[in-house]
C-alpha cells in the first residue's frame, strides 16, 4: 500500500490553510484507495477535486475511475503513456465517450490541481465535460461530450477506484487534498485561491455539501497503514 508523506501545498492567504499530508501511491505495489456506495447518488451530476504530484511518466495511470476494461460499463479519468490527460465514458449499451487534453502532464516536480466537472444536463455539450488544472480550464485535441443526461458510472453502487481502475493500470506518485462531491458541478474556485501577494494557486478548505456519495481525503489519520486507516 501506499505510505503517508509530509508533503505541504501552501497556506492560504485568506485563512493559512495548509495541506500537512498526502499519500504516496506506489504503481509496483499497485496500491489504490476503494469504495463501494451503498446507495445510487448522482451520475449525472458531480465534481472530484485532488492535488497530484506525478511519479513515473510515460505509462497508463488512472486517477479516478469505475469499472474495468474487461467488462462494460466503465468511466475512467487518467494519464496516459503520451502523457496526455483522458477522460473516458462507456455506457452499457456501448455507447462511449473519450475526450484527450492538449496539454502534456510531465513536470515530476509540481504539484497539480485536477478539478473534473461533469454535468450532463447542461444543453451545451461543451458544459458538460469540464477539466481545470491548476484553475486553467484545459483545451482538448479531441472532444466527445456524453450526450445530454448522459448516466456516468460515478455515484452509483458499484466499485470505485482512486489510483486505479478495477483491471489495474495503477496512478504513481501522490495525492493530497481529495475531494468528490455528489449533485454539484463546481468550479475550482470552491477547492483552492489564487494568493494575492504571490500569486501562487493554494488549496482552500470546501466547505459544501458533499451530497450522497461524496467524500474527504485529508490522510491527516496515520496511525498505521491498513484499510482501517488510509482513506479513512
Amino acid at each position: 500500500m501506499g505510505l503517508f508523506n509530509s508533503i505541504r501545498l501552501g497556506a492560504s492567504s485568506a485563512g493559512d490553510y495548509e495541506v500537512e499530508r498526502s499519500l504516496r501511491f506506489n504503481d509496483g505495489d499497485d496500491a489504490n484507495l476503494s469504495r463501494t456506495p451503498s446507495s445510487a447518488g448522482n451520475t449525472r451530476t458531480w465534481t472530484f477535486s485532488a492535488w497530484l504530484k506525478l511519479g513515473q511518466l510515460g505509462t497508463i495511470r488512472n486517477i479516478f475511475s469505475r469499472g474495468t476494461t474487461a467488462a462494460l460499463p466503465w468511466f475512467f479519468s487518467y494519464l496516459n503513456s503520451d502523457n496526455t490527460l483522458q477522460i473516458y465514458f462507456i455506457n452499457s449499451g456501448g455507447t462511449s465517450y473519450l475526450s484527450t487534453s492538449n496539454k502534456l502532464f510531465r513536470d515530476n516536480s509540481a504539484w497539480y490541481h485536477f478539478v473534473i466537472r461533469l454535468d450532463t444536463t447542461q444543453s451545451t455539450s461543451t458544459d458538460r465535460l469540464r477539466v481545470y488544472v491548476n484553475n486553467e480550464l484545459i483545451t482538448w485535441s479531441s472532444y466527445q461530450a456524453p450526450s445530454q443526461n448522459f448516466e456516468s458510472e460515478i455515484n452509483t453502487t458499484a466499485l470505485h477506484n482512486i489510483g486505479r481502475h478495477g483491471g489495474g493500470n495503477p496512478f504513481d506518485g501522490y495525492m493530497a487534498e481529495i475531494n468528490h462531491v455528489d449533485g454539484l458541478s463546481l468550479d475550482p474556485s470552491s477547492f483552492a485561491e489564487t494568493d494575492a501577494i504571490t500569486g501562487q494557486w493554494n488549496p482552500k478548505k470546501y466547505v459544501g455539501s458533499y451530497g450522497t456519495n461524496g467524500f474527504y481525503l485529508n490522510f491527516s489519520d496515520n496511525s498505521g497503514t491498513t484499510a482501517t486507516t488510509l482513506g479513512k
